[in-house]
């Protein structure tokens, strides 16, 4: 019986009711669907009686949709975007790239995604880039949602009921580099000394992120002097870091698998110090991020595999 009522229902009432959402109003539903103003309110009645609930609020500002037909309007919006997806690959079955947009960090992009194509993976997807300067929860959030993105990899998880977090990566061992022609690049060892009286390169995508990621304990250090190195350089650019370093007397902290990544692969011009005791930086964690209800799923789970995969192996 209950087949019976679906399969009678007419999904152009669904139609209707969705160009009302998104025109606003009646009356620019109904030109927009070329039929009369009566026609579309006739449809949107026979609707609300079929589902026996109220979609529609009449306001000084027009139709309000209820909650219930936002739901109904997303999960409109999103099984059409599922048929566009498969009327497109059906007519271009030639065509088997998967197109994937990720907003990411330069970090990131630098180190685990050209791994991956350096180890042919993702062949079948494109990757189309975007990088971020301001990283903050709710920008990452707004990126996702609303420019297109399908995923965004950030150190933090995204917190949203229409979102996916996938935990990639997670990083707790971290060197110093500097060039390998400075004086620094001779000593046995890195020490605090060092630290404090050294210039630093700090790579960073959010402002006052790696100054967080830092702290100093040792009891012969004023607690209000623990973090004042002297920083003469911040960037996102991973280049413009290794480039500064390579070039000057500066240091920078670095993941240790990135430093070396990029001395082995990158052939850069740098040494590696094993950081002091007394200098911590906190647990660096790497999330994939995508809407759960994507139209991209096999592209997407084809990045968070396959970034998974590699990490798992390094």
């Amino acid at each position: 019986m209950i087949y019976d009522k679906i399969n009678e229902f007419d999904y152009n009432l669904i139609k209707i009711m969705n160009e009302v959402i998104v025109s606003g109003s009646l009356s620019r539903a109904a030109e927009k669907l070329e039929l009369s103003v009566s026609a579309v309110s006739l449809s949107i009645n026979k609707l609300q009686r079929f589902l026996a609930v109220e979609l529609f609020i009449r306001t000084a500002q027009g139709m309000k949709p209820t909650q219930i037909a936002l739901d109904i309007h997303e999960s409109f919006s999103h099984a059409m975007c599922i048929i566009d997806d498969v009327v497109h690959k059906a007519k271009n079955q030639e065509k088997t790239v998967s197109s994937v947009k990720v907003m990411c960090s330069d970090l990131i992009e630098s180190f685990y995604f050209q791994r991956l194509h350096q180890q042919d993976d993702l062949q079948e997807t494109l990757l189309a880039f975007t990088n971020s300067t301001i990283f903050n929860h709710d920008e990452c959030v707004r990126n996702l949602l609303q420019s297109g993105n399908d995923i965004v990899l950030s150190n933090f998880a995204l917190h949203h009921h229409s979102i996916t977090s996938v935990e990639i990566d997670s990083v707790d061992d971290f060197v110093v580099v500097c060039s390998s022609g400075s004086l620094l690049a001779s000593q046995p060892a890195f020490t605090l000394s060092h630290y404090y009286t050294l210039p630093h390169a700090v790579y960073c995508h959010s402002e006052g992120q790696t100054m967080k990621l830092v702290s100093v304990n040792n009891r012969h250090i004023q607690n209000e002097k623990t973090n004042m190195r002297k920083v003469i350089y911040n960037s996102s650019s991973m280049n413009g870091i290794i480039a500064a370093v390579e070039r000057s007397d500066m240091i920078a902290i670095f993941p240790r698998k990135v430093a070396e990544y990029f001395i082995e692969k990158r052939h850069s011009k740098l040494v590696t110090f094993t950081l002091p005791d007394d200098i911590h930086h906190e647990t660096l964690k790497t999330y994939a991020n995508f809407v759960t209800r994507t139209t991209k799923v096999r592209g997407v789970n084809n990045i968070i595999s396959s970034l998974k995969a590699v990490e798992t192996c390094s």
